[in-house]
């Protein structure tokens, strides 16, 4: 908008006052700038009278002579010196004086006072810009100075509504993030660079000669690094300052990204990797500003645990401490794969494998042993998800880890175990259900005898430990239940057999091609399974049909059977192929996945009452195996039907101590059909897939499969820890305080961990730093779900000292919104100022 057109906007809104106050305008234009232009610029109707010593008819005029009408009294030439001189002063005084250089203009385009003309004077272009104008006028509050329309100002220029410094330098610094300048150029260009940066001095103490923003990120990571400690009493309020904007930053999750950035940077061109590792390990942990103490951190717990410096409760806590950085999901893998080594390491260097039964063995097996086998499965899967420039140094724990699994632990129980086997003079162990009774017992028995609806899930080598882990997983999900036992698979454990013991039947039978008959019919695919099954109202159906399904079709799928069975092929379909083997490991988590999908899918179709179990289970070691892991003898036998790395099947099969043999009588199998399995955990040299995945054998790891019982519960039995406030005083008589939270009860499947969000408040204002807290803990014991959560008062604090103020808790619940959690705590702010020096700070 043109200066002419300002002016004419500008009349026209004082015309349009109501009343006497719209009627007359005096306008004094010293340098007669705008004589040529008055007639253009006041409204249509309006009397231009010149003051020219008419002074008494000027007024005799708008009084006397024409007392309605609009008049518009200009003044051209300097102002009367004296009251006295002036003779048109009351006028003045009664309507006011309409000035039109470029300085008044602003002002009284802004509403401002003398504090607005002082901006305005000392930053004059900024105000060339009719946007900008604009943009600050909506900024402007009644009472604000000269201060706070300047920082008004810059906040116009970095396009934020608050003004504070923390928003002004939260702006810049996300510019920085993203290498652009234009927000501190703008301010800079426009002369407010000085008041940007004299600010930045006073309430944060930053305070070079040559300031810049690449400085200032130096400068305020640096601080952050030191725990913001300050140098003196006197700087206690600025540190204190800087330290709880700070804090406000790095909890912010919509500013998640700017931190990142910034603080990789400032990693980089402060050393931090040079310096982290002069730290303890318990010096670490606490600290969080910078990646590179994580990465650290992961390195020393690797020769920890390596070295067996590290206790296996150590390592835990350590890795559960890491969880509250933001720098956690980079190393999460490595972190994760760290400590399913120390488990590993502790259960291999502390577990005994010996049994006296082989009801003992499989008990065992299933309520501690399949530990290990899960930890080494996780281990090589988190490692191979961790980046390679983190597992670069873990090679020499890979190679413990791996002989530790093999040496301690694969082969001393396979051949414990096998001393069990040798003794069983049929393949049935007391007190252990087996896959020959399943139908009878878990299915027929409990539910369809009893007109309950039921689907059971048959995940092909879905092993123990990966149910127990799905289990976990699935429990973790509103009103689902979940419980897990043990059975025994049929031996040969391959799918063929272990699939066909699992449907109704009365006798099953080995054919000369190694497929398994169920009263005579044949058992293999779908087809076969849907037809045995219909004999008890029931159906089968692949899972990635299912997942296919509309709604509408499962559920007439469910609602026209009674019983359906669903065949899941993620886990044996990788590991059988000798190109995939090294991928099973994947394929399991792969699978948890789908079966809690397919899961889902049931519930959706109205079936509450779900069996998950397995064919068989599986062996599996990620290194090449070397000439000790194979059977130097070979199979002899009159004939010789099938040869699997782990089994045989045959006729007149000669007897070795290198192999255990039963009949297909032993087996609770009808026909002539003999079964030999090698001893402990070797293979057997047999044409076609990887030796490193294997099954069909007797290995504990094979053969006790699982039953996961899962149920959908009617109402939600989620819910969240409690967390109290636990203050020790009642009174804050120093700049921080620090107080602890007391979370109530451990984190399981049911109970969920919490995230809050602390700061101390004076009715609605917050007057301290906010700290996020993860309350996660899951130990059993109290005194370690203790959170202990310091906060520092802000400036605005002073202004309450002697009242009662409030530690308040509010939970995330997006990126922007939160809402309150229902304990608080009160204090009285009792400070003398004089004792605000402290450092026990954790950066």
């Amino acid at each position: 908008m043109s200066p002419l057109s300002t002016i004419e906007h500008q009349l026209r809104e004082r015309f349009a006052r109501p009343g006497e106050a719209g009627r007359v305008v005096l306008w004094s234009d010293p340098e007669g700038r705008y004589e040529d232009s008055v007639t253009e610029l006041v409204p249509r109707g309006t009397t231009i009278l010149r003051v020219d010593n008419n002074e008494f008819a000027i007024k005799r005029e708008i009084f006397a002579t024409s007392p309605t009408c609009k008049f518009l009294i200009y003044r051209r030439g300097p102002e009367p010196q004296t009251p006295t001189d002036n003779w048109l002063l009351d006028l003045e005084l009664a309507y006011g004086v309409f000035t039109a250089d470029h300085v008044s203009l602003v002002v009284q385009e802004l509403g401002g006072g003398s504090a607005m003309r002082d901006v305005v004077e000392q930053y004059p272009r900024f105000f060339e810009s009719r946007r900008r104008q604009q943009a600050l006028k909506s900024r402007l509050r009644p009472d604000d100075d000269a201060t706070d329309i300047a920082a008004s100002m810059v906040a116009v220029l970095l396009g934020t509504e608050d003004r504070s410094l923390d928003a002004l330098w939260r702006a810049l610094l996300a510019e920085n993030a993203e290498g652009r300048s234009t927000g501190i150029d703008e301010i800079t260009r426009l002369g407010l660079d000085t008041f940007h940066w004299e600010g930045t001095r006073h309430i944060y103490g930053y305070s070079e000669a040559t300031p810049t923003v690449d400085d200032f990120v130096l400068w305020l990571f640096q601080r952050a690094w030191e725990g913001f400690a300050p140098t003196s009493p006197e700087r206690a309020d600025e540190y204190r300052n800087i330290r709880r904007d700070f804090s406000t930053w790095r909890h912010d999750l919509r500013f998640a990204d700017t931190y990142r950035a910034l603080a990789s940077h400032a990693a980089d061109e402060l050393g931090i990797a040079d310096r982290v590792t002069a730290l303890e390990l318990g010096d670490l942990l606490p600290r969080t500003t910078f990646p590179e103490v994580d990465r650290e951190i992961a390195q020393r717990l690797a020769q920890g645990v390596e070295c067996r410096t590290l206790s296996d409760k150590q390592v835990q806590e350590a890795v559960q401490r890491r969880t509250e950085s933001i720098w956690y999901h980079d190393v999460q893998h490595v972190y994760e794969a760290l400590a399913a080594a120390s488990t590993l390491l502790s259960l291999t260097s502390t577990g005994s494998w010996d049994m006296s039964s082989p009801s003992e063995g499989v008990e065992r097996y299933a309520q501690e042993w399949y530990a290990v086998d899960q930890a080494y499965r996780r281990f090589h899967r988190h490692l191979d998800q961790a980046d390679t420039d983190l597992t670069a140094g873990l090679d020499q724990l890979r190679a413990l880890v791996e002989r530790a699994y093999l040496d301690d632990y694969l082969d001393p129980l396979g051949r414990s175990w096998k001393q069990q086997v040798s003794t069983m003079e049929r393949w049935e162990i007391s007190d252990i259900p087996s896959a020959q009774s399943f139908f009878s017992s878990k299915v027929n028995a409990i539910w369809l005898s009893k007109g309950h609806k039921v689907a059971v899930i048959v995940s092909d080598a879905l092993r123990y430990e990966v149910a127990e882990e799905l289990g976990r997983r699935i429990r973790q999900e509103d009103r689902f239940t979940a419980a897990l036992t043990p059975m025994l698979s049929r031996l040969p454990s391959y799918t063929q057999l272990g699939m066909a013991s699992l449907l109704p039947h009365e006798a099953l039978t080995f054919t000369d091609r190694a497929a398994v008959e169920v009263d005579g019919a044949p058992s293999d695919g779908t087809g076969n399974r849907a037809a045995i099954l219909a004999a008890v109202g029931g159906t089968a159906v692949q899972a990635k049909d299912l997942l296919s399904m509309r709604s509408a079709e499962a559920r007439d799928l469910v609602k026209s059977h009674q019983l359906l069975y669903v065949f899941h092929n993620q886990i044996d379909a990788t590991g059988e192929k000798q190109p995939t083997e090294t991928d099973t490991f994947r394929a399991c988590d792969d699978a948890i996945a789908e079966l809690i999908k397919v899961m889902k899918k049931l519930v959706n179709a109205n079936v509450n009452n779900i069996l998950v179990t397995a064919d068989h289970g599986f062996l599996y070691q990620d290194t090449p195996l070397s000439e000790r892991d194979f059977l130097s003898v070979k199979p002899h036998g009159d004939a010789l039907l099938s040869v699997n790395h782990r089994f045989v099947l045959g006729r007149g099969l000669k007897r070795d101590q290198a192999f255990t043999t039963f009949t297909s009588a032993q087996l609770g199998m009808t026909g002539d059909i003999e079964v030999q399995v090698p001893a402990s955990v070797h293979r057997l040299r047999a044409a076609g897939s990887g030796v490193r995945y294997v099954h069909g054998g007797a290995s504990l790891q094979e053969v006790v499969i699982p039953v996961l019982a899962v149920n959908k519960r009617r109402t939600s039995d989620i819910r969240q820890v409690s967390v109290r406030i636990m203050p020790e005083t009642d009174r804050i008589t120093t700049g921080q305080i620090t107080v602890m939270l007391y979370q109530q009860e451990p984190v399981t499947e049911k109970v969920k961990a919490r995230r809050l969000i602390a700061g101390l408040y004076a009715g609605e204002t917050l007057i301290s730093d906010e700290v996020a807290i993860d309350c996660s803990q899951t130990s059993p014991e109290g005194r370690d779900r203790f959170f202990p959560v310091t906060l520092v008062l802000s400036k605005e604090a002073d202004a309450y000292n002697g009242k009662e103020i409030e530690l308040r808790l509010y939970e995330p619940v997006s990126v922007s919104q939160r809402r309150p959690y229902p304990d608080r705590a009160r204090f009285t702010l009792v400070r003398t100022f004089t004792s605000d020096f402290g450092t026990d700070f954790d950066f």
